[in-house]
């Protein structure tokens, strides 16, 4: 029965079905919203529907990719936010060493230091 009352609040959550929710937020924070939606051509509804779904779903990975990034997440007992910190923090630390654009696309591999 638990099993049954979990799968009725999940699939009510996987509708299309908008909802009206209001959040107070700072002006610096809405004048930056607002500009990163522009940027991308998007109102300002859309853009964050955009990046907290984004933040639901792993922005969309592969199952394959998710599913790791979510046991990992899980094993060193970390919220989703303070995860994508750490993700970001060890990426942050792999660029002081390689640079910038290390991995774009055409860049040439790094030569190794003397």
């Amino acid at each position: 029965m638990a099993r049954e009352k979990v799968s009725r609040e999940e699939s009510a959550f996987q509708s299309t079905e908008k909802i009206m929710q209001t959040f107070r937020m700072t002006r610096e924070l809405i004048t930056f919203l607002k500009g990163e939606a522009a940027s991308k051509g998007l109102d300002l509804t859309a853009y964050v529907n955009r990046m907290l779904d984004g933040l639901r779903t792993w922005f969309g990975l592969p199952d394959a990719a998710s599913h790791l990034l979510e046991a990992d997440r899980l094993a060193l007992k970390m919220g989703r936010y303070e995860y994508l910190l750490h993700v970001l923090f060890q990426r942050s630390m792999e660029l002081r060493e390689k640079g910038a654009g290390f991995d774009a696309p055409g860049s040439e591999p790094e030569k190794k230091r003397k």
